[in-house]
């Protein structure tokens, strides 16, 4: 590859720190990197959403600690969306309606309740894949900043948010626009066919509606059970099988992270830019 080709990320918070550039972008050590920025986004994006974690992990277990994603959908299953939604409601710490009316005169169209739903998710999805959010610091970022930049083949991308002048909204916003470009982006580091894993998961998904539906969750993880032996494929990373099922929390509107469809509709004053260029995905209808 040419040497102008790099990869970049740089986080620097209190209790993480992690840094790293490759300009040898063997395949392997791409996926690394890709993997942990994304971890890093994942794990820290809930500490700037405005929930209480610690309230929303105690109902999540209260339900039982999943060991694979048939236990999970076996819980969704048995829980009933509007009972859930009010024990999640009061570990939301969102200003109210009013509040946010009067100082923005924006109306929110969403509701800040889907932050609660998608750390209670991911709380679920962590417990069967622990590794999927796993990292450990490396190097030593001077900023407290988070940066992550690429000047690959096809991916051209710079985001970065500065974490001593960003408000807490905007912090959320910048790392989830990460982890948005950085799991669209794993894939094509972790297999050895991403054309046809990406064909795979869009055709299996395109036989569902897309409708945010909490009950028909259960119903589609089980169904992509069936068509789980199929990923090896594609290649042997367990990153592939967990990129399948991602895909189907998200198609189904209940992602275990927080969106940016989500945050636009919380906080519409953030300007949610249109997705640019090709990461993998087929344009939508």
């Amino acid at each position: 590859m040419a040497s102008s080709e790099f990869l970049l990320f740089s986080a620097n918070f209190s209790d993480c720190r992690f840094e790293e550039k490759l300009e040898d972008l063997q395949r392997d050590k791409a996926f690394l990197l890709v993997k942990n920025a994304r971890s890093v986004c994942w794990s820290k994006m809930f500490d700037y959403a405005p929930i209480d974690k610690a309230g929303i992990e105690r109902v999540a277990f209260s339900y039982g600690k999943p060991k694979s994603i048939s236990e999970i959908a076996s819980i969704l299953s048995s829980i009933k969306p509007g009972v859930l939604e009010g024990q999640l409601r009061s570990f939301v710490n969102a200003k109210t309606q009013a509040q946010i009316d009067a100082e923005t005169l924006k109306k929110p169209k969403g509701d800040a309740v889907d932050f609660a739903f998608a750390y209670f998710v991911f709380c679920l999805w962590k417990s069967v894949f622990p590794e999927s959010v796993a990292f450990a610091g490396k190097g030593s970022p001077s900023k407290k900043e988070v940066r992550f930049a690429s000047n690959t083949n096809g991916w051209t991308a710079v985001k970065k948010v500065d974490l001593e002048k960003a408000e807490t909204k905007e912090v959320l916003f910048a790392l989830a626009g990460i982890f948005t470009t950085l799991n669209r982006k794993l894939p094509d580091f972790a297999a050895d066919d991403a054309g046809g894993f990406e064909d795979f998961v869009s055709s299996f998904l395109d036989s569902f509606p897309v409708r945010k539906s909490f009950a028909k969750l259960p119903v589609l993880l089980n169904e992509a059970l069936k068509s789980e032996e199929k990923i090896s494929q594609f290649g042997s990373s367990p990153s592939l099988e967990q990129s399948f099922f991602l895909r189907c929390f998200e198609h189904a509107g209940f992602p275990p992270f927080v969106s940016l469809e989500a945050i636009a509709g919380v906080y519409p004053e953030l300007k949610v830019p249109k997705p640019r260029g090709n990461f993998g995905g087929k344009k939508k209808k």
